[in-house]
């Protein structure tokens, strides 16, 4: 689908941003290494315990030999503590606000204590407060054969979202540790589409109107924040053909370019084009609203096929932060 343009608030620009506090259990930081009882992890709260233990969670502080054979390596980038839940599992959460609509990406980290040992039930998602549904969850699992000291990463990543409350939370089965949680905003992708007349049988290119029988150009624009910027091969843009019109899907410029065209700009996108029928360039058709992308295009007359109901765009490379780019195609009015 087309993506909406992404939102200001109170005129201003939104920019990616870290929505969790204290994602690595830092502060305060504990002076001596070891298992640290009940240490203060401002902002979190922790639930579900499942025993009437008094200090159901240990802070951990991963820079000597540790009580019971816990992790010495964190994850890439961790922090200098981590957590596990002491004696049964448990729940760790914080709330964070999303004054407007993006995307969210959350993450945490996960590894086993004390002994090597099938491990499942290691689950991070996000909840909506208001309604208190779950809007998205990932969790990893360890097997006997996997070595205390390994972390995986439970993640999610550009999962859109509606401004709101929600309660970021981790689920730690016994005997697990935990580290380096992370809710990252992004706004979203603006997507702007444009629409001009090209010809029209009547006056031709000059002064061209939307006529039955004309072409219309329409004009895709997609520009990224300024603040972060799109991983290579990530882009995927699908517009369905309006009513009353058919895709043109002859040349739209010199012959063998192909239905459409980028102009890619600053970005370092580009669209590679192999023919109508190839499954592995950056264009695709469907037939069926976009069920399926494996329609192969007929040629009419006119140079459209009224049979598309769709086209999809999957151009490679990355896009650089703040960078746009435009993609142009042409329909007949019927």
């Amino acid at each position: 689908m087309i993506a909406m343009m992404f939102c200001a608030l109170n005129g201003e620009p939104l920019y990616a941003q870290e929505l969790l506090n204290n994602r690595s259990f830092e502060n305060p930081a504990v002076s001596n290494p070891g298992n640290n009882i009940m240490a203060s992890i401002p902002n979190w709260t922790i639930s579900n315990q499942g025993n009437s233990d008094p200090n159901p969670f240990n802070i951990v502080k991963p820079t000597a030999a540790l009580c019971c054979n816990n992790a010495t390596a964190t994850p890439s980038g961790g922090g200098q503590q981590y957590l596990d839940i002491s004696g049964t599992s448990g729940q760790i959460n914080q709330n964070f606000t999303l004054a407007a609509d993006g995307l969210i990406s959350f993450s945490g980290w996960y590894s086993v204590r004390d002994s090597q040992q099938n491990l499942s039930g290691m689950v991070i998602r996000v909840r909506n407060v208001s309604s208190g549904q779950v809007v998205a969850s990932s969790s990893v699992s360890f097997i006997a054969s996997e070595p205390i000291g390994l972390w995986k990463q439970a993640a999610v990543n550009y999962l859109p979202i509606v401004a709101g409350t929600y309660q970021f939370e981790a689920f730690l089965p016994n005997p697990a540790n935990f580290d380096l949680a992370s809710v990252q905003f992004s706004p979203p992708v603006s997507v702007v589409k444009t629409s001009t007349a090209y010809w029209d049988p009547v006056t031709t290119f000059g002064n061209a109107k939307m006529i039955p029988g004309g072409i219309v150009t329409y004009e895709i624009n997609i520009t990224v924040p300024a603040d972060y910027s799109l991983s290579p091969n990530s882009l995927t843009v699908s517009d369905a053909t309006p009513a009353n019109l058919a895709l043109i899907v002859s040349d739209f410029q010199g012959a063998g370019s192909g239905p459409a065209a980028l102009t890619p700009n600053s970005s370092g996108l580009a669209l590679n084009y192999t023919s109508l029928s190839s499954a592995t360039d950056d264009i695709d058709f469907s037939h069926d609203g976009g069920t399926s992308w494996t329609y192969n295009p007929v040629i009419g007359a006119d140079g459209s096929d009224p049979m598309i109901t769709h086209i999809r765009f999957r151009p490679t490379g990355a896009m650089a932060a703040g960078s746009n780019a435009a993609l142009k195609m042409r329909h007949v009015i019927k």
